[in-house]
């Protein structure tokens, strides 16, 4: 019988057509031999000589049309068959679906890949199954579905979490492949073994040396994919020294070995890129952070990370070691304790850094940092102010988001901290005052709120600018005298985090003092410039609300009242304020123009009984609704408010200074609203007095 199967095959003609005809007759013999004698060798020398004859390109299609494909589809799926046909049968499928997706559909229908994929268990097979199916998947979308549907990533993740492929690298690099053309399937129970990033970082992390660059990142490229679903995460993280294991690979994937021998220069990028994004998210976290003890082996190799030379390296140490600090006794004790911020100015520092990711990381780290008072001083005095670090970002403008992050961490900095306040007005030296370039870090930000087009850098400028404002008459001191930089407001929770060590000697210098408010706003005489965008624009109204709080803030001294009456010459402000205090846009647009008056000495005096309203304090806003015992009050009751008592402060102050339109508007709104925020403030106290009491 042999003879004449030899025959069948050597008669082939080269014809397609005629082809597929005579291969129809091996097709029924074939047949007809699994139906009269299963076990017969012809079988297998006529799956043999088939599979041999699918190596040939012009083959497989007619292989396919005869149905010949579809009869070993069916018997490889047979259960208990002799490994010896299996073999021919696997072989037969391999090669006519190389390259060709007709075929591939034909495997596909036939429902044969689970049958396929249960032969992965047999040692004697093993070589033959994992080949065929990489044939049939790869660059053929429906069969990834298929193979992950019946099951192919729990067999491979079992297979390469034993020893059976030891000694067979080369099936270990196709199995890695197959489960990366799974890797975006919706990953079903029961269909994808949660601990397959796990199995295939640590795949990679235990390599026999020298590392081969190929299959290294081959695997690591795989578990990230699988690491960019959420779901994985936290599984990933349950599994002991998880974190270890990926941070020794990012460090290993980062060597400049392995980058030669790859040779390929975008894909190494590519998967240092991806490895950022997936330790960002691990440590997002809530069980990263929790493993991460500050002073343990995880945050000390993420320390010496951003010492490094490679950036990827140091990108991803400051958004992890970000994550981690989310609370201000994590963030005090990375600044007082461990002095974490040092190597980040430093990176700051050297111009030759102009990364937009390292920057962008180190710089949401350091805004991390900034949080906590008792760190505001310290990271002041340890140059963040100098000229060429914070002040260096602001030039970047070619960097847009860089440079907003720069203007975010400045403002963060300025906020309740008068030690850095006046490290951001002081003079860069004893001549420069009375020089006609900008002479201190303030008018370098205020350049920058003047030229940028970027509306967030606009606004951020102008909050940083306003904050600076608000410290500086908040705290009668800000400008002359020494504020200590201790740490009072924060308090590390000894059960969790290390004890903070006292402040260094250093971290208690403080800037030299610098000019009188007097001076202070005629050496910035431009600095409402940027505090207006606050008040003119409506897409956010949080932002308008700090400025009204700040100029009524500035408007109880004669200095800042002088200032916000200068303000007031720009018509669309009073606008703003009467819309504030009515609730309703002015019929008409304001004029600054001056006007008949009846009486000019009448008219500048304030309304009888209302000058009191110049007395009351104005209140900081929130994003949230304050409430008093009994009194609920918006935001908007806050913002009217304030706006009356700015409006008080400044015909108080300086009426004259006051445009004739504005002061008449002025002069109505206070008759009109005064009344009623006396009211409002009386009732409050009273409620107030009353709940004091009820509680004694």
């Amino acid at each position: 019988m042999s003879g004449s199967i030899n025959q069948l095959l050597d008669n082939i003609p080269d014809d397609e057509v005629q082809q597929t005809k005579a291969l129809r007759r091996v097709a029924d013999v074939a047949q007809n031999l699994w139906k009269t004698d299963p076990g017969s060798p012809d079988l297998d020398l006529l799956a043999q000589k088939i599979g041999d004859a699918a190596r040939v390109e012009a083959n497989r299609i007619p292989l396919g049309e005869s149905g010949l494909l579809e009869f070993f589809c069916s018997v490889v799926s047979t259960q208990g068959l002799r490994s010896t046909l299996a073999i021919q049968c696997l072989r037969v499928i391999g090669n006519s679906s190389a390259d060709q997706d007709e075929n591939r559909a034909r495997v596909v229908a036939s429902d044969c890949l689970p049958g396929i994929i249960a032969l992965l268990n047999d040692d004697s097979i093993l070589p033959f199954v994992i080949p065929v199916l990489f044939n049939i998947s790869v660059d053929y979308e429906p069969a990834h579905k298929a193979i992950h549907q019946a099951g192919i990533n729990p067999e491979l993740i079992s297979l390469l979490s034993g020893p059976r492929l030891n000694d067979a690298p080369l099936l270990v690099n196709y199995a890695c492949k197959l489960l990366g053309l799974v890797a975006t399937q919706e990953p079903e129970a029961n269909l994808v073994d949660p601990a397959t990033p796990f199995v295939l970082l640590t795949l990679a992390n235990h390599q026999p040396l020298p590392l081969d660059a190929g299959d290294f990142f081959a695997q690591v490229s795989v578990a990230l994919t699988y690491l960019t679903q959420e779901q994985f995460l936290q599984t990933f993280l349950e599994k002991p020294d998880s974190i270890r294991l990926i941070l020794q690979t990012f460090a290993t994937a980062c060597s400049d070995t392995l980058r030669e021998n790859l040779g390929d220069e975008a894909h190494f990028k590519q998967v240092l890129t991806a490895f950022t994004a997936t330790l960002a998210d691990l440590s997002a976290q809530p069980l990263f952070a929790s493993l991460c003890s500050l002073d343990g082996a995880e945050v000390e190799m993420l320390q010496r990370w951003i010492s490094a030379q490679q950036i990827p390296l140091q990108s991803a140490a400051c958004l992890a070691l970000g994550n981690i600090a989310r609370s201000d006794d994590k963030c005090s004790y990375l600044v007082q304790g461990l002095a974490i911020h040092k190597p980040l100015i430093a990176i700051l520092a050297d111009d030759a850094n102009v990364d937009a990711g390292l920057l962008h990381s180190v710089l949401s780290f350091l805004k991390n940092l900034a949080i906590p008072a008792g760190n505001k001083p310290i990271l002041g005095d340890a140059g963040l102010f100098e000229t060429g670090v914070l002040p260096r970002i602001w030039d970047l403008d070619t960097q847009t988001q860089v440079q907003f992050d720069a203007v975010s961490l400045t403002r963060l900095l300025l906020v309740g901290c008068p030690a850095n306040v006046r490290r951001i007005c002081a003079p860069f030296s004893e001549d420069s005052a009375s020089a006609a370039e900008p002479h201190t870090q303030l008018h370098l930000l205020m350049s920058l709120s003047a030229r940028s087009d970027q509306e967030p850098t606009q606004m951020e400028t102008a909050r940083a600018i306003t904050t600076v404002c608000r410290v500086l008459h908040s705290s009668p001191d800000s400008l002359q005298s020494n504020v200590s930089t201790s740490p009072s407001t924060s308090t590390p929770n000894s059960t969790t985090t290390p004890s903070l060590p006292t402040p260094s000697p250093s971290a208690q210098n403080q800037p030299d003092p610098v000019p009188s408010l007097e001076t202070f706003y005629a050496d910035h005489s431009t600095l409402t410039d940027a505090m207006l965008r606050l008040g003119l624009q409506s897409k956010f109204p949080v932002l308008k609300s700090e400025l009204l709080f700040v100029f009524a803030l500035m408007a109880r001294t004669p200095a800042g009242a002088s200032v916000v009456a200068r303000c007031m010459h720009r018509s669309e402000l009073v606008d703003t304020l009467v819309e504030v205090v009515t609730g309703e846009k002015p019929a008409a647009p304001s004029s600054n123009k001056p006007e008949p008056e009846p009486d000019t000495a009448a008219a500048t005096l304030l309304p009888p009984d209302l000058s009191v309203v110049a007395s009351l304090e104005a209140q900081a806003p929130s994003t949230t609704t304050a409430t008093t015992p009994g009194i609920q009050k918006t935001m908007r009751d806050v913002d009217r408010e304030n706006a009356l008592v700015l409006v008080a402060q400044l015909l108080q102050r300086c009426t004259d200074e006051l445009p004739v339109g504005a002061r008449q508007t002025f002069q109505n709104l206070l008759r009109e609203g005064g009344q009623r925020v006396l009211r409002e403030r009386s009732v409050a106290a009273v409620t107030t007095n009353v709940a004091t009491t009820t509680t004694a």
